[in-house]
Order: C-alpha cells, then structure tokens, then sequence
C-alpha cells in the first residue's frame, strides 16, 4: 500500500507542473510563475491529497501487546503474541511491550531486563525490525499497561489492540477499556481482541482477586488517571506469595 501512494504523488507533482508556465530569465527563475491551466493545477494537488491519504491509512492499524510478567509468563505471552503473525505482509503488525524496566535492591536496570529479554527473542526467532516493535517502559502494574500503552498507540495512529494474555487478565483489560470509553479516552473506531495463554489454577484464582481488586480500586477513584496514582502492589505481590505465582518486578 504505501508504495501505492508514490506513483500517486509523481503524478501530481507532474501535472502541477504541467499546469504552470514558468519563465527562465538566464539562470534565474523569473518571479511570476503563471497557472495556466487551473483544472490540470487542481487535479495535480488531488492526487498528491491521495498519495498522502493512501500512504497514511497503509501504516499498521494493528498492535500485539505482551505485557511482561515473568520468565514463564513472558515465555507463553511471545508465543500467543505471534500466532498467525503475517510475516508475508508488508504492513506487519507492531509488537508492543509493556512493562516497567526491572531495578535491582539498588535501584538499578538490572543487566537483562524482562524487556530485553523479550525484545532479543522476537528479533532473533521472529525476525522482527526494531521499527516493528515499539517498548513501554513505565508501567507497574496491569492498569498502567493499559494506560501508558494507549498514549503509544494514539501517538501512532493504531486503532486495533490485541493482547497476549490469560483470560483473567484480559478481563481486566476490557474493563479498563470500558471505564476509558466513558471518560472519552477512545475512539469509536478503536478495537480491543485477545490471544489467549493457557492459565494455571492458581493463576485463574489470582486474575479473579486481581479483577475484584481494581474493580475497588477504579471505582473509587473519579478517574482512570486518579487510580493509577494509587499503590496496590503490596496487596498484589500478597496474593501473588498465597498462590504461589511466579514474582516479577511488575507489580500485577
């Protein structure tokens, strides 16, 4: 599609300059330059309209998230993310990943990072470009992977979010996505699916307390933004150690 709207731009530079008569005074452009066909002028600027329209709408409309949280966890998160990748397309999908960077007791970025650890398996078993991927780094929780994701995703003009996820917490990406509708944070055209992880029964117990938490937790707040702002990590990382669910730097 975007080598579509070339063609489209050359010919209506061409007419454009079909459409004027521009005087040569030696080496000098004279400064009058005379339209003298306005309909081929005006078919020239449609067209170079087109090839940016057509240019604009063959960028990827799509995302893959993978929301990090765990070596096991990102493990099962890659491979739903790349089911049925289109690697023939020309206009692949991003691939998104969202998490905080991991500090270690000194607040330091720890040397391989759940980021970069998933980043360097995409790239090398997936082939990915790094202009396919686009990496989130600020979230600490599932609330702010949908948050600071979305403000990624609007930047980009990508309307089409797929998450790689268990059920649970695809749930709670689709309430948060509800609640964001009603503040007017999306757009109509605006698409939330998911690529679904096998779960655990303890991770299934963990996402049902996890959704009755933010369910709270947004509920009393007057905004997303306003419950963001609240810690809920000690109660996460709790249930988290109950369960016996694998810890990571993310509090989920």
């Amino acid at each position: 599609m975007r080598r579509v709207s070339l063609p489209f731009f050359v010919l209506g530079i061409a007419f454009l300059i079909y459409s004027m008569n521009i005087n040569y005074t030696g080496a000098v452009i004279d400064e009058g330059i005379n339209i003298t066909n306005y309909p081929t002028f005006f078919f020239g600027l449609v067209l170079i309209f087109i090839s940016i329209m057509v240019y604009e709408i063959s960028q990827s409309f799509e995302a893959r998230m993978i929301p990090t949280g765990g070596i096991q966890l990102n493990k099962k998160r890659i491979r739903a993310a790349m089911r049925k990748y289109p690697y023939e397309s020309k206009d692949r999908p991003y691939v998104l990943v969202s998490g905080f960077l991991d500090k270690d007791t000194q607040d330091r970025v720890k040397k391989e990072p759940q980021q970069n650890q998933i980043y360097r398996e995409v790239r090398e078993k997936y082939k990915l470009k790094p202009s396919e991927l686009i990496i989130e780094r600020k979230s600490k929780d599932t609330l702010g992977n949908f948050l600071y994701s979305l403000d990624k995703l609007k930047k980009k003009k990508i309307y089409h979010l797929i998450i790689a996820t268990s059920p649970t917490q695809y749930a709670r990406f689709k309430f948060f996505e509800r609640e964001a509708r009603k503040e007017g944070l999306l757009p109509k055209s605006f698409k939330i699916n998911h690529h679904y992880t096998m779960e655990t029964l303890s991770e299934f117990a963990y996402g049902v307390l996890a959704y009755v938490k933010d369910y709270i937790r947004i509920k009393s707040a007057s905004s997303l933004e306003e419950a963001r702002k609240q810690k809920t990590g000690i109660l996460g990382k709790a249930i988290k150690k109950i369960l016996h669910i694998e810890e990571s730097s993310k509090k989920v």
